[in-house]
């Protein structure tokens, strides 16, 4: 089970930087109203992600695919940005090990390499076909309007590359709105298979419907375990007294007291993407209105080294959550070596998942002793099940805290200019006022 330990947020133990120990006693009133707030918009199919645990119409033909393609492709490519790729690269990162593509296919169980098309970087882009062939991979193609121009133009790119080298009909899946959009368009014209993206899932919050489930579905990860533990969250979220609110309501007090940068920081590899994934979600959720925290990712133990000094003795407008594993997948021991040198004898003997799980402590005692709040969510192990209890619990703490700051959580009007301009200046002929704009934007010249 989750846990969410706020012991270091209180003052009791930071002092003056601290909550009052009575801090829930004192909002429990408000907690209530945004518990009554959810599950009206959960009611009205505005907070659509809240069903996916519950509801999943093409759950048995995913499964098909999967079972299907299970030893035919040696690649998955999975074209998408943002909400359509971060949570499936998440899981995929956190259930199989930082070197998998690097496996051969036995020790992969027959499972396919998977890379991982988000950006339009040309070079990018003709570096995936150094290491591919054409002939043996499967391309999932993910927006949810079908219109999103960097995944369109890799559709365009590798379509014509299968094309000429294979079987479109055969490599191509396509993700999209279930009944509007170009893609699904296409998809229909084409004969493509296609799985629905429901219209009132964004994104973001989108990574327990097929946009996620099928990636993980191909890749062999347990989906009905991830949805299990999904279930299992959302079952706990229906007390007000839960992590998912918690996490909010502290966010959000934190923020009144000038702390608006949030640090999340997992003392494990395997969770690095969820912090990418949860960094897309505060930060298109939140930033609205001159509102919300500036969500930063960390990594233990790497950023002892690169950004704890800053935690520690800069500015005092960071709270920090830790995400710490009870149980490794695996124990690997350091061995005894040069005992004459106690700067290294007293490593002999211990195993690394006890030097990692110190270093955390470390950090996180001295972040308390110099009253930066932290706190901490607490795995037992990482498997899909825990995965899917973290994905909900931070996915219904977003929308929580969105709720908190009276701000919409769901819309995201500040990524939508830049994205007409940039079809403005590709060419795109209902964008023309938009053209006008970035010339008149560009009158005035300062350059070095």
């Amino acid at each position: 089970m989750l846990v969410y330990d706020y012991s270091n947020l209180i003052e009791e133990n930071i002092g003056k930087e601290g909550l009052p120990s009575n801090f829930l006693e004192t909002n429990k009133e408000l907690l209530q109203e945004i518990d009554n707030e959810i599950k009206a918009k959960r009611q009205d199919g505005s907070f659509g992600f809240m069903e996916l645990p519950f509801h999943q119409p093409e759950l048995n033909e995913i499964k098909k695919i999967a079972s299907d393609a299970h030893g035919k492709w040696e690649n998955i490519i999975v074209l998408g940005i943002g909400g359509s790729s971060l949570g499936a690269m998440a899981i995929h990162q956190a259930l199989h090990h930082h070197f998998y593509n690097l496996l051969n296919a036995e020790k992969r169980n027959g499972y396919p390499k998977v890379f991982f098309m988000d950006n339009i970087d040309p070079e990018l882009v003709q570096g995936i076909l150094e290491v591919i062939d054409i002939k043996h991979t499967l391309f999932l193609v993910i927006s949810k309007s079908g219109k999103t121009a960097e995944t369109l133009s890799h559709f365009l790119f590798f379509l014509e590359k299968v094309r000429k080298e294979g079987n479109p009909i055969k490599q191509i899946i396509i993700l999209t709105d279930p009944e509007k959009g170009p893609l699904r368009e296409i998809a229909d014209n084409e004969g493509f298979r296609a799985f629905s993206i429901p219209p009132n899932v964004g994104g973001r919050y989108s990574v327990l419907s097929a946009v996620g489930l099928v990636p993980a579905a191909l890749l062999g990860i347990d989906i009905d375990a991830l949805l299990a533990g999904a279930r299992a969250m959302a079952k706990r979220c229906e007390t007000i007294e839960n992590p998912a609110y918690l996490f909010a309501l502290i966010q959000f007090l934190f923020l009144q007291k000038g702390k608006n940068i949030h640090v999340m920081f997992p003392y494990a590899q395997a969770l690095l993407g969820m912090t990418d994934w949860w960094r897309q979600l505060w930060a298109e959720s939140l930033g609205k209105e001159g509102k919300g925290p500036t969500p930063v990712k960390a990594l233990g133990v790497t950023d002892q080294h690169s950004q704890l000094q800053l935690y520690m003795d800069g500015p005092r407008d960071k709270i920090i959550t830790f995400i710490t594993v009870k149980d490794y997948r695996n124990e690997v021991f350091i061995p005894h070596c040069f005992k004459d040198f106690p700067d290294l004898a007293y490593l002999g003997g211990h195993p690394f998942n006890a030097l990692i799980q110190a270093e955390q402590l470390a950090t996180e005692a001295a972040l308390t002793k110099a009253s930066c709040p932290n706190s901490k969510i607490v795995l037992d192990n990482i498997d899909a099940f825990t995965l899917g209890e973290f994905i909900y619990c931070l996915e219904l703490a977003t929308v929580s805290c969105g709720l908190l700051l009276e701000i919409n959580p769901i819309n995201q009007p500040g990524v939508e200019l830049g994205k007409r301009y940039a079809r403005a200046l590709m060419g795109e002929p209902n964008f023309q006022e938009e053209k006008k704009e970035i010339e008149t934007l560009k009158c005035i010249h300062a350059k070095v």
